[in-house]
């Protein structure tokens, strides 16, 4: 397990994902988390796979491009899309579904979205569909992929993943 911070993010990103082509999205997205989710966050080792059992329950966002499409995703491990709201939100709500939904979904928005104008400033043309919060039965019926590059992340006792999934 990796403690993320500020001095080691890079390091620890490229050092789990150098060879990966969503290695820069995830750079970004865990550093948004480490930046504005006021909790610990920690990362486990980076693992890739084309199992359809390991997609659950979670918040999924579509980024289309010319050369790739995929799904980021934040999904609920234990209570760590509620960890990740509370955090972002800076607020402890009360365990509403909406408020969840709401919270991870502003979080997930703004992490694609400075990606997507981050990578239009270079000339890559990206776009982001509406995002989904899908039960396991629903994401595994919705979205049909060939693999998951999943980033398991703590958030303070929380445990949630991060995947990019390559449809």
């Amino acid at each position: 397990m990796y403690t993320l911070t500020w001095e080691n993010l890079r390091e620890v990103t490229e050092k789990c994902m150098s060879d990966s082509v969503y290695m820069r999205h995830a750079l970004y997205a865990l550093h948004f988390l480490v930046e504005n989710v006021y909790v610990p966050i920690g990362m486990d080792e980076i693992y890739i796979t084309t199992a359809p059992d390991t997609l659950t329950s979670g918040l999924f966002q579509k980024i289309v491009g010319k050369d790739i499409t995929y799904y980021l995703g934040l999904v609920d491990l234990h209570e760590g899309l509620r960890a990740i709201a509370r955090g972002f939100a800076g607020d402890e709500f009360e365990d509403d579904r909406s408020f969840i939904f709401d919270a991870s979904g502003e979080l997930i928005n703004r992490i694609n979205g400075e990606y997507v104008i981050t990578e239009a400033k270079d000339g890559i043309d990206l776009t982001m569909e509406p995002q989904l919060f899908l039960e396991e039965d629903e994401a595994r019926d919705q979205i049909k992929f060939k693999e998951i590059l999943h980033i398991p992340i703590s958030i303070g006792t929380s445990n949630a993943e991060m995947m990019f999934i390559t449809v």
